[in-house]
């Protein structure tokens, strides 16, 4: 046990709970969460200005017309997105164009996630948005409803919904965080992954493996990643974007709209502000909240790879999150083959024995992470004992328990880390390799 008379303690979300992360003063080294930011004062004037102002492109209603079927693409519930704040005023704006809302359909971008639930999908996009408009899930497991239009020049097949492509004006709607293969979401990862097939999302997926650039794509928005996906945004003929940027309430600090690539990068200014975290030094011990990608670990995975930014290789990380849905309630594989070694990943990918690319890109991230920690300790109270152990991870009943596992592995003079709201931070210090 580590004695001090004097301790910090630090608040972190687990789920709609918070719980106290208390470190000995002499260890403490940085505790991090988005910066305060204020929100914008009027948060439905900001999106109508957004709209009406747009970033290298007309004004929406001026790119509408009527007899136009528009398709919106939104996020799912794994995103903060204030849908429910966004849509009656997009929706609002495309009736002053002449598109009146028998003529609009939300498709849900769930990329290869589970379908949502009609109250999740009430709940998400507002009772106001689900009477005015068809919502539906993107039926991804259904090959019938999807269809292949050609493919990128860096040969990535473009096999996208077919409500999209029937449709005459496409919309996406959608939050700029860090994301661990598009460096930074928004823009037109609402079309790949949101509404691409499993083959597509695969091909976009292992690209970082060609350079094992898996810890270190977050933040750097100019990747190959996202070069795919904005080239299949553009196939599939994206025309427009309305990206929020939120602070640290989940408030709305910017709105960005208009092309998805000019519109995007202007998001990723700001979102760079809230976001990428400055910390005095690489800490022994991280402990990071995985809020919001709390839900399972395969949205888990993105905050705890971006907490390798700020622990040294060989020190400890621990996971703090929920997961009410385990490790994934699609991707199977990931708990099969987790503790598999990063070489043996990819050597295996390399020789076509994964059908499933998605998760054999999850499991190369999750490598590269059990690779530059020592060890990795959850304390989840939704996940089961036996999925954390299938996951490689020490189970922990308590944080302090957490804690006492990570010093006896340590030292007692080890340095401690905390990362608040996980899924949207980026550490950032100069000794960081990743």
């Amino acid at each position: 046990m580590v004695d001090a008379l004097e301790r910090v303690e630090v608040s972190v979300r687990c789920g709609e709970e918070r719980v106290i992360v208390a470190i000995p003063r002499e260890n403490f080294l940085y505790a991090i969460r988005p910066k305060d930011v204020p929100a914008v004062s009027e948060e439905e004037e900001a999106i109508r200005l957004s709209i009406q102002n747009p970033i290298a492109a007309l004004p929406l209603r001026e790119q509408v017309r009527r007899g136009m079927k528009v398709v919106i693409v939104g996020d799912d519930l794994t995103r903060a997105t204030p849908r429910e704040r966004i849509f009656p005023v997009l929706l609002d704006e495309l009736n002053r164009g002449g598109v009146p809302d028998r003529d609009i359909i939300v498709l849900i971008g769930l990329g290869t996630h589970r379908y949502m639930t009609q109250e999740e999908i009430e709940q998400c996009f507002g009772r106001e948005v689900a009477k005015r408009v068809v919502i539906c899930d993107h039926e991804w497991k259904e090959p019938q409803n999807l269809a292949k239009i050609g493919s990128t020049p860096g040969g990535t097949p473009i096999e996208v919904n077919k409500i999209a492509l029937e449709a005459d004006f496409l919309i996406a709607v959608g939050s700029i965080i860090p994301h661990c293969y598009a460096g930074y979401g928004g823009g037109g990862k609402a079309i790949q992954p949101g509404i691409c097939s499993w083959a597509t999302t695969g091909h976009t997926h292992i690209l970082p493996l060609e350079k094992d650039l898996y810890l270190k794509i977050a933040g750097q928005v100019e990747n190959d990643v996202r070069r795919e996906i904005e080239m299949v945004a553009e196939a599939v003929q994206l025309r427009f974007i309305v990206n929020t940027i939120l602070n640290d309430q989940g408030k709305i600090a910017q709105v960005v709209a208009g092309n998805q690539i000019a519109a995007h990068r202007k998001g990723v200014e700001g979102a760079k502000q809230i976001y990428e975290r400055p910390i005095p030094g690489l800490a022994d011990i991280v402990v990071v909240s995985a809020y919001p990608a709390d839900i399972d670990y395969w949205q888990g995975v993105k905050p705890l790879s971006y907490a390798q930014k700020g622990v040294r290789k060989g020190g400890t990380s621990i996971l703090v999150a929920p997961f009410p849905e385990g490790i994934s309630p699609v991707h199977t594989d990931l708990k099969k083959f987790a503790t598999l070694p990063y070489g043996e990943l990819k050597r295996r990918v390399q020789e076509g024995s994964f059908e499933d690319l998605v998760c054999a890109a999850t499991l190369l991230l999750h490598a590269k992470i059990r690779e530059h920690s020592q060890e990795v300790i959850c304390f989840s109270q939704g996940m089961r004992e036996e999925d954390q152990e299938a996951l490689g991870f020490k189970r922990a009943e308590t944080v302090e328990e957490a804690l006492e596992m990570a010093y006896a592995t340590q030292g007692k003079r080890a340095k401690v880390g905390v990362i608040d709201c996980g899924g949207d931070i980026l550490p950032k210090h100069w000794e960081s390799e990743l």
